[in-house]
């Protein structure tokens, strides 16, 4: 029994053994094996051979992801402009509030306010001396005025004063510095003067991400002791660093200071560069040529505008293009802002007229391509100073003549402008005819870049640079 128990279980060892030696034959593939054992084996990764198909069931290769390139970011920056702030004695007299003892400029220019504060920076050439009431407010030839101009200019608009002027030494260095204070005291920027040799003549401005400089320079004589001679009026050669000028004789000398100072505001982060210069001769109505050779000079310098005051009259705005092919707007002069300066003054009808000077600029915000500014439009928006004495009284007021002419339609017109009449409204389409005579060369191939309503090189032989024009209507 116990043989035959033995053999059994031999037999049983035996046969798992031939059953798992069959399998792993089968599974190996020495041997064919039924369908249903070869279902169940696992799948084994195959090894391709070289030039065998791929298996038209594999997923598709992705690309990796490759990044959009980002797009130009532009920024649209308006610059105005106004000319020469001359505060006669009868400005201050109607600006003078008995009751309160003080004075209020505001009025003067309520109706230009809209247009200056629309621009994003604005700038005002302050022909005048703050150098305070104890030394008493004086007018011309050495004009001292009340503080309170500044305050009317702020609400205004303005934004920058220039303070490199032939006037700026009328009250001493008492005025000069005080100047100075009174301007900064008051939350604006005053440029082409400072107070030491560490602070800059020049305004660095942020607008809208963009880095503005505005460069302000007037013409000066050398005197012998290196000083300088402004009027007539002496700055010392100790002082005369103070005062951004150059000379007028010499155009080597004066492109050599501009160029100077550009590159010290570029150095600074400058984008754009705006330069307002006092030159020219007084109430000649076209440049000279020391004139037109400084501004195709600072062109060529890269300069971006030029903004010109002191002859009292407009002068011509131009376009000049540079080597490069940069079109930069040249106004030679703004005329007068405000002033008693006027036909019945000084006899001569231009004095009353002015414009506000506007270049729009485009920049490229992100500086992927081409940082440098184009100029989308430059407008020359003509205003006119209007007078009148009521009642013992003075009143001024700066007139924006585009605006005025076509509100004469509105039925409360004499209501918004109360101190206008007949005689005055023509003297108005006259300034209008002046400004609109002087653009007909000012169109340029590209349609975005003109001036509108803008002031350029006369067409008709009515003056010449050796004599005034005086005209009566």
């Amino acid at each position: 029994m116990k043989k035959r128990q033995k053999f059994l279980i031999l037999g049983i060892a035996i046969g798992l053994l031939l059953a798992v030696g069959f399998v792993w034959a089968v599974s190996t593939g020495l041997v064919p094996g039924p369908d249903w054992l070869q279902a169940k084996q696992p799948d084994v990764p195959q090894t391709e051979q070289p030039g065998s198909p791929q298996d038209e069931t594999d997923p598709p290769q992705t690309e990796p992801d490759v990044p959009t390139p980002p797009e130009p970011e532009y920024v649209d920056i308006t610059i105005a402009s106004v000319g020469d702030i001359l505060i006669h004695n009868t400005l201050y007299f109607a600006a003078y509030d008995a009751a309160t003892q003080s004075y209020d400029f505001r009025p003067q220019f309520k109706y230009v306010k809209p247009l200056l504060q629309d621009a994003d920076l604005t700038i005002a050439n302050l022909e005048t001396t703050l150098g305070g009431q104890e030394i008493g407010y004086s007018s011309y030839p050495k004009f001292n005025t009340p503080d309170s101009i500044v305050d009317a200019l702020k609400d205004a608009g303005v934004d920058i004063l220039t303070a490199a002027n032939n006037h700026r030494m009328d009250t001493g260095l008492t005025g000069f510095f005080r100047t100075l204070d009174v301007v900064r005291a008051k939350g604006l920027d005053i440029i082409g003067v400072r107070a030491n040799e560490a602070e800059k003549t020049y305004a660095l401005k942020d607008v809208k991400g963009i880095k503005v400089a505005v460069l302000n320079f007037s013409y000066a004589y050398p005197l012998a002791d290196g000083g300088l001679s402004i009027n007539g009026l002496p700055l010392p050669a100790e002082k005369s660093n103070l005062m951004d000028t150059f000379d007028p004789q010499d155009i080597n000398q004066a492109t050599d200071v501009l160029a100077r100072r550009i590159a010290e505001a570029r150095s600074d982060g400058a984008e754009i560069v705006i330069v307002c210069l006092h030159w020219g001769d007084e109430y000649h109505r076209l440049p000279n040529n020391f004139q037109k050779q400084l501004a195709a000079n600072l062109v060529e310098l890269g300069v971006d505008a030029i903004l010109g005051g002191h002859p009292h009259v407009l002068q011509p705005a131009v376009y000049l293009t540079s080597s490069d092919g940069r079109q930069v707007p040249v106004f030679y002069s703004q005329g007068n802002f405000i002033s008693d300066q006027r036909k019945e003054t000084v006899d001569n009808i231009y004095t009353e007229q002015g414009v506000i000077a506007k270049v729009t600029f485009r920049v490229e915000k992100n500086n992927l391509t081409n940082n440098k500014p184009t100029v989308l439009v430059a407008e020359a928006i003509p205003t006119w100073v209007n007078k009148k004495i009521i009642a013992n009284r003075f009143h001024y007021e700066v007139i924006p003549v585009k605006q005025t002419l076509a509100a004469q339609s509105k039925p409360d017109f004499s209501e918004e402008y109360p101190l206008l009449n007949a005689a005055d409204l023509e003297r108005i389409r006259f300034c209008l005819e002046t400004v609109q005579s002087l653009t007909q060369d000012l169109e340029l191939s590209s349609p975005s870049l003109i001036i509108t309503e803008g002031i350029g090189a006369e067409t008709a032989a009515k003056t010449n640079n050796s004599e005034p024009v005086f005209f009566t209507p």
